[in-house]
């Protein structure tokens, strides 16, 4: 076990950081975040190219999707509050990961939609447990001042799991079938639980000593700091939440939409078109991820914030004015911006809000079930406005809606940097 020295000039009462986890547990999880990323690539674009090649329509795909984010809806709230009261978030994340890895598998074999439903219910409700939890082990293994450079580190293994998955699952796609790619999914899923176990339990029972953020300590191990109506209703929180919600109801429905037009142009050369799309807009996001914490850090939270909601803009009026195949690659590029930018700024915002007053895994809740409000809307408006107004007027729409999020942020959000 390796101590680090104790801090000096520390206020009496006052805990210290005086404990340095092993490195094996921030390998583990740097592993975790690729291998998860990996698992969930399978969900989004690759469920769209699996439903669209099964002939199910636009609306319907859509629809699909929105089941997913609907039950995220239910379960981020509970979730959240599971993860503020476990001492073992180790347990709740790989529970969470073996669920989603399932319902990988359960897909692959299975398109009635009964089945479909049930298991994208499934991946929604355990993601909502998983995004907290793994939030949680990352805020318990750093120093407060090293968060952003730790949430960088893990935007950017996300990132290149992605791009890794996107293109496996794009090969395996385009030479056997989308089935197989949801199969390499659930595989992904299964290995990211044993680098789960790569994370000591010792150092996240020792999280106190590494930073003095209120939140690392269970409220089962007696942590109760503010009221959950105080953090229900923070104006900071609130005001946050409401533009990742923007943001995702205007995000979410943009590349399933590019996806059923490449499908309709390429055929079976489709899978490859956005496995391209989302391999270089990850790559991208992977580059950009530590420059965004280091951004976040020197220039303030807000600015990284609305420069990750404004490329949204960009993008979606860029399809509206040409969607061809060609071009996805190009404009998804624009989507590396707002990965990176936001993976890093979500979590790190709700940690300044919640610095003092803790439950800093309910606020991730609270801002998941905004997400996924806007992401359960955002799909299946998307869909339907396609199929009845037209593509361009769909794309129109969620640009329009992308850029009343940003104007949230510029006049309502706090620079909780130093609010």
């Amino acid at each position: 076990m390796r101590v680090a020295a104790v801090r000096q000039g520390a206020e009496p009462g006052q805990r210290s950081a005086k404990y340095l986890p092993e490195r094996s547990s921030l390998v583990g999880l740097s592993w975790v975040n690729f291998l998860v990323a990996m698992m969930q690539t399978g969900f989004g674009t690759f469920i769209a190219v699996n439903l669209t090649s099964a002939h199910w329509s636009r609306t319907d795909v859509g629809l699909a999707l929105s089941v997913a984010s609907i039950a995220g809806i239910v379960a981020q709230v509970p979730g959240g509050l599971l993860v503020d009261i476990t001492q073992r978030k180790r347990r709740a994340a790989g529970g969470a990961i073996l669920s989603i890895a399932l319902a990988a598998v359960v897909l692959a074999v299975w398109q009635e939609h009964a089945v479909v439903y049930a298991a994208m219910a499934l991946q929604g409700s355990a993601s909502a447990v998983l995004t907290p939890a793994i939030a949680a082990i990352s805020l318990g293994l750093v120093a407060k001042t090293k968060l952003a450079q730790r949430l960088g580190l893990n935007t950017r293994y996300a990132a290149l799991g992605t791009a890794l998955a996107a293109g496996a699952m794009g090969v395996v796609g385009a030479f056997t079938s989308s089935h197989m790619a949801l199969l390499l999914a659930g595989l992904f899923g299964f290995a990211a639980i044993f680098a789960l176990h790569r994370i000591r339990g010792v150092d996240l029972a020792r999280a106190a000593q590494i930073t003095d953020h209120v939140a690392v300590i269970p409220l089962a191990a007696g942590g109760q700091w503010g009221t959950r109506r105080n953090i229900a209703w923070n104006r900071d929180l609130l005001f946050f939440a409401a533009c990742i919600a923007l943001f995702q109801l205007g995000n979410a429905g943009v590349l399933p939409l590019a996806v059923s037009s490449v499908l309709q142009h390429e055929g079976s050369r489709g899978d490859l078109v956005v496995a391209a799309a989302v391999i270089v807009s990850q790559v991208l996001a992977a580059i950009l991820s530590s420059p965004m914490g280091k951004m976040a850090e020197q220039w303030g939270r807000r600015p990284v914030l609305m420069l990750g909601l404004g490329a949204l803009v960009i993008k979606a009026m860029l399809f509206a004015f040409d969607g061809s195949s060609l071009l996805v690659v190009i404009y998804q590029s624009f989507d590396a911006i707002s990965a990176a930018a936001l993976g890093v700024i979500l979590p790190l915002m709700v940690a300044d809000i919640t610095h003092k007053g803790g439950h800093f895994n309910l606020a991730m809740g609270l801002v998941g079930l905004a997400s996924s409000l806007g992401a359960a809307m955002g799909t299946a408006m998307a869909g339907a406005v396609a199929d009845r107004l037209g593509v361009t007027l769909a794309y129109g729409l969620l640009a329009a809606i992308g850029a009343a999020s940003v104007l949230l942020a510029r006049w309502k959000v706090c620079e909780t940097g130093r609010c």
